[in-house]
């Protein structure tokens, strides 16, 4: 009889189990990218080190828009539709995109540069929305970024910026940047450009000149045409900085950022208070805390720099 009577307790508890409808985190990429999978790869590890078991304590529903902008409204609307638990987003236009398509599900975000300037959050402590998350407010590293730049080529002495001239907040950022440049002694100069076929055709009219380097802004227009950029610059000798570990592996001569893995984690901790009842007007949007230098040692051989040890020894990567 007790045997029976336990049997029946363990089936009712597995019948409830099974019953129980497992937490779905939509997650949502213009691209499934280095960064976004480095991202994802924390939410995942973070929330398994919480003590979540993916597919019993919680599911993925990934949308990746492949690149293709016309595609991502849509596939936001096609997650709010799914009333997920949580929607996890990285980058500007995802996160936009997701914001747009719900004021009610919970939106945890990682994003790159500053989410108050773009508009996802009034203030780091914003009650007044369904979205919070990880933010690492790129301009502000703008500084740290030159400097590391100037240490990586000491006989720098000008870099140029391309820039989308169609964008409104593009001069903004050139400004902010030449104030950095300015003062470690740099000269910037600002190549606003409109198209693809305008930043080829201006790149390609530079001339190879000592103490000249490539630094980039965030800009959609200007990374889209990044493979270009770094085939170009080191035909013709010059140095680049980006503003992320992948633009380093796919070619640049160094990246300073943030650190998307280590986002994705303190994303992965929003995500459990969110799905252990907490609201997102309660949580104020984290600040990253860990940034990383990624040297392509290789590249950099390649147009004749010669690296300090010193800045090798400070790298988080170097790519040989």
């Amino acid at each position: 009889m007790k045997i029976c009577l336990t049997l029946l307790l363990l089936y009712n508890a597995a019948l409830a189990q099974a019953q129980t409808p497992v937490p779905r985190i939509g997650v949502l990429v213009l691209q499934l990218e280095r960064a976004e999978s480095q991202a994802i790869k924390g939410v995942k590890l973070e929330l398994q080190r919480l003590g979540y078991a993916e597919r019993k304590n919680f599911r993925f529903e990934t949308h990746n828009a492949n690149g293709d902008r016309s595609v991502l409204q849509a596939a936001a609307k096609e997650l709010v539709e799914k009333n997920l638990e949580v929607i996890f987003t990285t980058g500007t236009r995802a996160t936009l995109a997701a914001a747009k398509a719900t004021e009610e599900i919970p939106l945890v975000f990682v994003y790159p540069g500053d989410p108050i300037a773009a508009g996802l959050v009034k203030h780091s402590a914003d009650a007044a929305r369904n979205v919070t998350g990880v933010a690492a407010y790129g301009g502000e590293t703008t500084e740290r970024r030159i400097a590391l730049f100037k240490e990586l080529v000491p006989t720098m002495t000008k870099i140029h910026v391309f820039f989308d001239a169609n964008s409104s907040r593009a001069p903004e950022r050139v400004t902010q940047t030449e104030r950095a440049a300015k003062k470690i002694g740099l000269q910037l100069i600002g190549r606003g450009i409109k198209s693809s076929d305008e930043l080829k055709s201006t790149f390609n009219n530079l001339k190879p000149e000592t103490g000249a380097g490539i630094f980039q802004i965030s800009d959609d227009l200007v990374e889209s045409e990044a493979e270009f950029i770094f085939a170009t610059a080191r035909k013709k000798k010059l140095p680049t900085m980006f503003n992320e570990e992948s633009w380093a592996i796919a070619g640049a001569t160094a990246a300073y950022g943030p650190s998307y893995f280590e986002m994705g984690r303190h994303a992965g901790r929003i995500i459990d208070q969110i799905l252990k009842g907490k609201t997102p007007a309660a949580i104020a949007v984290v600040r990253s805390s860990k940034f990383d230098l990624t040297i392509n040692y290789r590249g950099a051989r390649f147009i004749g720099l010669r690296l300090p040890n010193a800045l090798l020894k400070k790298a988080d990567k170097v790519i040989r």
